[in-house]
């Protein structure tokens, strides 16, 4: 137990130098942030992925509750569909040629990578497959101290345009009431809000016995 606590201690430290140096080497979290999701977009714009993803989670949260990220979120959540995985992929590539960086790949237990995180000027970008499965559409969250995996489930949805930094991105149709199945009361901040502990569209949790896995180089 003590050496997960410290390792999880361990992690929060190195976060907190990863982004002090990347406030000196590239400016503010928000300007690298906005500058990061406008080039993300334009990346993407010009690919067979163009409006085949959204915003998703706390990158959700933030543009509903106040129109634009929340000001500490050092992560940027977007979503997919199943079927879209291979137009992502392709886009994928585009990105890294484009400077952002692949990290290492988080291996559900069935085998199969759902989630995939880039950085760009200490900035994470997170796209979540969500799968298809009926009504519902279901995605995967990892754990690494202790190690477990996330099985989370919300109705299936539409997309609508949001305007974010002077670029049209997709939204789901009814982000109100997905707000609302993921935070509950999410027009009131809550500080000590964890999505592995908290998040309300969990439907089931147990260990992760898949692996990280580092990508090759672009």
């Amino acid at each position: 137990m003590r050496r997960r606590y410290a390792a999880a201690r361990g992690c929060g430290r190195l976060r907190v130098l990863t982004q002090f140096a990347s406030r000196l080497r590239w400016g503010p979290l928000e300007s690298r942030r906005a500058r990061g999701l406008v080039r993300l977009h334009d990346v993407l714009a010009r690919t067979g992925f163009h409006a085949r993803y959204w915003i998703f989670l706390g990158l959700l949260l933030g543009c509903m509750r106040g129109g634009a990220p929340i000001r500490w979120d050092l992560d940027s959540d977007f979503a997919f569909l199943d079927r879209d995985l291979p137009q992502f992929l392709s886009a994928l590539t585009a990105l890294r040629h484009d400077g952002f960086d692949l990290r290492p790949l988080q291996i559900n237990n069935d085998g199969r990578t759902t989630k995939w995180a880039l950085r760009h000027e200490g900035v994470k970008y997170e796209f979540f497959q969500l799968d298809v499965r009926g009504t519902m559409l279901r995605w995967h969250f990892h754990r690494r101290h202790p190690s477990l995996e996330f099985v989370n489930e919300i109705p299936a949805h539409g997309l609508a345009s949001f305007e974010l930094y002077g670029r049209r991105f997709m939204i789901p149709d009814n982000p109100e009431q997905q707000l609302a199945l993921l935070y509950g009361d999410w027009r009131t901040p809550h500080p000590g809000y964890a999505y592995w502990r908290d998040c309300r569209a969990t439907v089931a949790r147990h260990a992760w016995t898949g692996v990280r896995h580092t990508p090759p180089p672009a």
